[in-house]
């Protein structure tokens, strides 16, 4: 594994823990308000923040192919 590999793989994991961290936002504001509508919008963002490190990993292994 070369050295370039761990600083290609830092920011998908910081985009991931983003959308991790807007999701618990969205629960908190979700039982704050009563509404769905925050954690709806929190798990959009949180699914399309994890794109990244799937992209990254599909093309680490298509790579090895």
């Amino acid at each position: 594994m070369s050295k370039k590999a761990p600083a290609a793989l830092m920011r998908p994991l910081k985009l991931y823990a983003s959308g991790h961290a807007a999701l618990l936002a969205g629960a908190w504001a979700m039982s704050a308000t009563g509404s769905m509508w925050p954690m709806a919008l929190a798990a959009s963002a949180c699914l399309m923040l994890t794109a990244p490190l799937v992209r990254h990993f599909i093309a680490r292994g298509a790579s090895r192919r």
